[in-house]
């Protein structure tokens, strides 16, 4: 039996309270568990594609409640309790934490460690292990659905749809129920990116709103600006 060869290990360091590593735990959890990218995560949010990334790796520290209620909403999950932890006991004590993210060629290994200064030692807080997002297994599907969400953009650019903004997530909704299936968020991201190299008639720009990116045909974009 072989085993997954380790292509590389990066340690990320932060301090924090226990709420704040729950907040975290259960941030990766649900993402993981709906089998997303940090990228869709970020693209479905409406956020800039590396906001998950930066949060996951510490390099954000903080994120605000109403971006983990958007994050809830997005990822479905049934109650904002399994997010945030509410009625939890925790201590207000700041603990030094490690994350260690390692890279298989077929997965992504997160290992999370509080730092025991007293007793020099690591204790493990938990292990999560997703796919890697950047491997895709199925490429004549994957292909095949790219081509769908392409003819039905292009259909739906004719009929006016991106005549007013549309936020990420409403694209999705739409491609989901007229394809009858559902549509993985980095296929559809694919088909964004071309339309926004697309030509004059047919182009459409992502711009910053109140509430997030959202999708607009150019010749409309200003149209939609705040007044």
């Amino acid at each position: 039996m072989k085993t997954a060869k380790i292509q590389k290990t990066k340690i990320y360091k932060r301090k924090g309270k226990e709420i704040d590593i729950l907040i975290y735990y259960r941030m990766l959890l649900q993402r993981i568990s709906r089998h997303l990218s940090p990228e869709e995560v970020s693209f479905l949010m409406g956020k800039p594609f590396d906001f998950i990334s930066k949060f996951e790796t510490f390099k954000t520290k903080r994120i605000f409640m109403y971006d983990l209620l958007v994050m809830h909403h997005f990822l479905e999950v049934n109650s904002i309790d399994s997010m945030v932890f509410v009625g939890a006991k925790l201590s207000l004590q700041k603990y030094e934490y490690e994350l260690h993210l390692t890279q298989l060629t077929d997965r992504v290994i997160y290992e999370l460690y509080k730092i025991d200064v007293e007793q020099d030692q690591k204790v493990m807080e938990f292990k999560l292990i997703d796919i890697r997002h950047d491997i895709d297994p199925y490429t004549n599907s994957t292909t095949e659905e790219v081509k769908k969400i392409r003819i039905l953009l292009d259909e739906q650019i004719d009929a006016g749809y991106f005549n007013e903004e549309k936020e990420p997530y409403e694209i999705q909704k739409l491609c989901c129920t007229e394809l009858k299936r559902y549509i993985q968020p980095k296929n559809l991201m694919l088909v964004l990116d071309e339309l926004l190299q697309g030509s004059e008639a047919a182009r459409i720009v992502r711009h910053q709103t109140e509430r997030g990116f959202g999708y607009v045909l150019a010749a409309h974009a200003k149209s939609t600006e705040k007044k």
